[in-house]
């Protein structure tokens, strides 16, 4: 979830309305918290640079167990004088420590407080490579090492405490320093680790650098609305949204919004054909589910073709099929679905490894997901 006020006003000056908007999501992100267990956290950004106010909250609690906390911290984002931009975060941990309070928003210090949450996943070793250039330059690591919260040097046992999230904000970090600027270092960023292998459906994510959020994904991974005062980004937002409109964001699109209003960047990051002698076949694809382990929900991203039959269905690992869905054209359109194991309440589904089977024509795909009470 994230806000950012418009015409250089603060948040606390939305009218009565509006604020019922703002909580109205708010209760949303909350109600979300049963299915994302470790953790919550949001991040302030004042207009007034001066101010000593600690920027951040972070809670080891998910947010329905730390309801006090939670509403406090929230509503201070709208409450307090000056505050334009609030960043918050639910966390359901996919690598890295998943026992430490809530490391979203990633924070990376320079002239700005730039930060970034990220609602997806991708090799940590593969990002290495990226930032590293194969190994060959740490130089930006030893400068920024990333976390391992107690668990050792990152180079040694604390790799597996590294949270790959952090990496990719690393990288992007290193693509605006090279680049000089923050939009061409996303773009940069953004192409490099889709031409490596990472999809934009594992890259939904807000960037702020304390001025503007820069929205970034899959399609319909974030969704983002316009009210009088200010602009909201939510990952699922409120079926009921009291007369207000979220509008997705196309698969490699940016949106960026600012106090000014919104730029949209179509095809922002995505790998072209630029020989028009090379034909790529349109293949079908299985993208890596998110969260994965997962303790309520998980969404299951996909490529389906039109002019096939296209189905996904989901094995316990006695080969018994606890799901099937034939795609519907709108899932087909919005590209991913979402499982709720235990939302038929005669029917219990016990934890352990599932097998997701995808069914496009005569390509069949298949990928594990954990499932954790």
């Amino acid at each position: 979830w994230a806000v950012i006020s418009k015409n250089d006003l603060a948040l606390n000056m939305a009218t009565e309305q509006e604020m019922d908007y703002a909580g109205h999501q708010l209760n949303a992100l909350f109600n979300q918290s049963q299915y994302n267990q470790n953790g919550w956290a949001v991040i302030r950004y004042s207009q007034d640079t001066n101010s000593e106010q600690e920027p951040i909250y972070r809670s080891q609690l998910a947010a329905n167990q730390d309801s006090l906390n939670y509403w406090v911290n929230m509503n201070m984002v709208f409450d307090e004088e000056s505050n334009n931009i609030g960043i918050a975060h639910i966390r359901a941990a996919t690598s890295g420590a998943s026992s430490i309070p809530n490391p979203h928003p990633w924070v990376f210090e320079n002239e700005k407080t730039y930060s970034f949450v990220h609602n997806g996943g991708a090799s940590k070793e593969l990002l290495y490579d990226l930032i590293t250039d194969n190994g060959t330059d740490e130089s930006w690591l030893d400068q920024n090492p990333p976390q391992t919260f107690g668990a050792g040097d990152w180079r040694d046992s604390g790799w597996n405490s590294v949270v790959d999230s952090e990496l990719i904000m690393l990288f992007i970090m290193r693509q605006i320093e090279i680049h000089g600027e923050v939009i061409s270092g996303l773009e940069s960023a953004f192409s490099l680790m889709i031409e490596a292998g990472i999809s934009p459906y594992m890259l939904n994510c807000v960037f702020s650098d304390s001025e503007s959020l820069y929205v970034y994904g899959g399609s319909n991974g974030l969704r983002f609305s316009e009210s009088e005062s200010f602009y909201s980004v939510m990952s699922s937002p409120p079926e009921n949204s009291l007369s207000y409109q979220w509008e997705s964001i196309s698969t490699g699109e940016l949106i960026v919004l600012k106090d000014t209003g919104v730029i949209r960047y179509p095809g922002f990051a995505v790998v072209q054909n630029n020989d028009p002698e090379i034909v790529v076949p349109l293949q079908p694809e299985l993208f890596p589910a998110y969260p994965n382990p997962f303790n309520g929900q998980v969404v299951i991203p996909f490529k389906a073709l039109n002019d096939r039959l296209n189905s996904i269905s989901i094995f316990n690992i006695s080969g018994v099929q606890v799901y099937n869905n034939n795609l519907s054209q709108k899932e087909i359109e919005s590209g991913q679905i979402t499982w709720r194991p235990n939302s038929n309440m005669s029917q219990t589904t016990s934890s352990g490894v599932y097998i997701i089977k995808m069914i496009s024509g005569l390509d069949v795909q298949t990928s594990k997901i954990m499932f954790i009470k």
